[in-house]
């Protein structure tokens, strides 16, 4: 049996006159900005704005407990003006005083309602920016800089979605009244900022005197919005370049980005979307590398990425399947021979004599890789031959012995899985890597290290080029077809200390140019007694002299009945080497007409005067030729 209150007028009089008591100190509170239930949220005061918080529990305060009481005390007065006023208005005229409610309640739902849309709107937009930029910076930075739990990123970081491409002030984060940046603080700030912000190249302003403490950010000036190799100053900067390091392009402040292939990286791949500008990257730096004396060999599949080359001494062009093998088997034994030279030269590794810089251009990866795999499917003897491919192992064995012997990869590769490159471990061999248009999948596939990945753009040339775990925003050098060819075919002038190595063919043996033969004259032709039948006119003389260095190498060739024999076009074509007819060939020889990629003759026969080809060079010529009507792609 529930007890009742012996007295309850008396405590119904006690709850009245605590009812009572404490309407005078409501009151108080009202006008004076106070918080209502008498309990401070923040250090606000009289006059200044509050910046620290005060609840029991840690976490942030509303925005409204941060404003002066003096300006809260404001807002409460006009608010018990305009209802007070309200009312007494509504006592003198009612009729009018609905009506004026009724347009001021319009018009306030008709602001609302943009406001709101507005925000929603807003947010859509920003969801992304905020989800990806900022709401991490938030997690990584408020403890450190004292923000209580529960503030939101909104309240101290401001950052604008293309924060990327502003210069001057980018950033701003507004610091707590009692952050001073002991203890290094100002370092850890400045690192996780850089860090979760992928930020290049920026400088940090800090406000500490007086209020409104904050941190500014500013960006230096981006890469420039073109690179080209016609602009005189961009001319002047690829002429300076060491031989070994060709400029890729230009990054902030207009300052130079590129790779030494020697002591850097001795593979470069590049990873872009359609349009990303795959080709033009690789045409700047193999271009600047044939200036430099380097052989080339291109294996384009696609057959029409880089058809400034064609025709260009010292550069194979490959188009055809089976002569992509074919270039890259001879590669790996080109590799294997420098490789032996290095491993018996006695001094420094990079003076041994393994002949000039060898570069391999490899379009399209992706799909080349595999075109190989099933070429070697249909052409290998499964008795006898390895179930790999020798011309991709042949590329893994470039790949993994390439800084040494100075033979370098160039790799193009829309996605450049480990599967699609030949297996992971060959892919770890390119520690340079350029990515333009990727997407996130590719960044975090090609270079996790570098995290938070930078934000892809659209602009035309613009790539990332990350070596050493460090991202560099670049703007790509622009070379045109034309002044690539025209760089490559002029060439560095040869110095009396630069004697190498030069091979004739890839595997064969090779011809020492040393100093001394660099600086000393030519032997002079004799232009008497040239011997009986020798004629003494200037083209029938050339053809005789041509014919007298061709015996040797023809008769030696009858002698070990050489498969490869060279025959005179008229052969090919009676021979059925070629499909072609005889006008065809006699107009791709021309010295008028001359096709680029015609091979060159190897002599003339001794009876018929007729220069001579090796049937082999005829065939692919063949093969690798340009075929009339048919559609060509628009380059990258």
């Amino acid at each position: 049996m529930m007890s009742r209150d012996p007295h309850p007028q008396s405590t119904t009089d006690d709850h009245l006159a605590e009812l009572l008591a404490s309407v005078p100190r409501t009151a108080w509170r009202w006008v004076s900005g106070s918080p209502m239930d008498g309990k401070p949220r923040t250090d606000a005061t009289w006059t200044h704005r509050g910046t620290r918080t005060e609840r029991e529990d840690g976490h942030q305060a509303h925005r409204w407990d941060y404003l002066p009481r003096l300006e809260r005390a404001g807002f409460r007065w006009a608010a018990s003006a305009a209802l007070g006023g309200t009312g007494y208005a509504y006592t003198q005229d009612p009729t009018a005083t609905l009506e004026s409610l009724q347009a001021g309640g319009f018009t306030v739902t008709s602001a609302a309602t943009a406001w709101v849309g507005f925000r929603v709107a807003d947010g859509l937009i920003t969801w992304r920016h905020h989800h990806d930029w900022v709401w991490p910076l938030h997690v990584a930075l408020r403890a450190k800089l004292g923000h209580p739990k529960g503030t939101k990123p909104s309240f101290y970081i401001h950052i604008p979605v293309d924060y990327d491409q502003i210069t001057g002030d980018a950033i701003r984060i507004d610091l707590p009244a009692d952050f001073t940046g002991e203890d290094g603080l100002k370092t850890v700030v400045k690192s996780v900022v850089t860090t979760k912000l992928a930020l290049q190249d920026v400088t940090f302003s800090w406000q500490l005197e007086g209020k409104n403490h904050h941190l500014v950010i500013k960006q230096a000036p981006r890469p420039p919005s073109k690179a080209l190799f016609s602009d005189p100053e961009v001319r002047k900067m690829v002429e300076k370049m060491p031989e070994s390091a060709p400029l890729i392009g230009l990054s902030h402040r207009g300052r130079p980005v590129s790779v030494d292939l020697d002591s850097e990286s001795p593979h470069v791949l590049v990873s872009a979307g359609t349009g990303g500008g795959k080709s033009v990257i690789l045409r700047a730096i193999f271009a600047q590398l044939l200036w430099h004396g380097a052989e080339g060999s291109v294996l384009d599949r696609k057959r029409h990425s880089h058809k400034w080359v064609r025709g260009l001494s010292g550069v194979g062009y490959h188009r055809e399947i089976e002569d992509i093998h074919d270039a890259l088997v001879a590669l790996g034994q080109e590799g294997e021979r420098r490789n032996r030279i290095v491993d018996t030269w006695e001094g420094d590794d990079k003076d041994a004599p393994v002949g000039p810089r060898k570069v391999i251009l490899l379009e399209e990866a992706n799909a080349t890789i595999g075109k190989l795999k099933r070429y070697w499917t249909s052409i290998r003897d499964p008795k006898t031959d390895p179930k790999e491919s020798p011309a991709i192992d042949a590329l893994g064995e470039v790949l993994f012995m390439g800084r040494a012997v100075k033979m370098h990869v160039l790799l193009v590769a829309q996605s450049a899985t480990a599967a699609a490159l030949g297996g992971p471990e060959m892919r770890e061999n390119f520690t340079t890597r350029i990515l333009a248009r990727y997407t996130r999948n590719a960044w975090n596939m090609l270079v996790p290290e570098v995290q938070p990945a930078p934000k892809s753009t659209r602009h035309v040339g613009r790539a990332q080029v990350v070596l050493g775990g460090v991202a560099h925003e670049t703007q790509v050098l622009f070379f045109t077809p034309e002044e690539a060819r025209a760089w490559s075919e002029l060439g560095r002038p040869v110095t009396a200390s630069q004697g190498h190595t030069t091979p004739s063919h890839l595997g064969e043996s090779t011809a020492n140019v040393t100093t001394d033969a660099v600086t000393q004259a030519p032997p002079a032709i004799p232009t008497q007694n040239r011997g009986e039948g020798v004629r003494e006119d200037a083209e029938g003389f050339k053809e005789d002299m041509e014919a007298l260095f061709s015996k040797p190498a023809v008769e030696e060739a009858q002698a070990v009945e050489d498969p490869d024999a060279p025959v005179t076009l008229k052969q090919a074509v009676d021979d059925g080497i070629v499909s072609v007819g005889l006008s065809v060939l006699r107009k791709e020889s021309s010295d008028k007409t001359r096709g680029k990629e015609f091979p060159p003759s190897v002599g003339i026969h001794p009876r018929t005067r007729g220069k001579l080809y090796r049937p082999s060079e005829l065939k692919r010529w063949e093969r690798n030729r340009p075929r009339a009507g048919k559609a060509v792609e628009t380059e990258d």
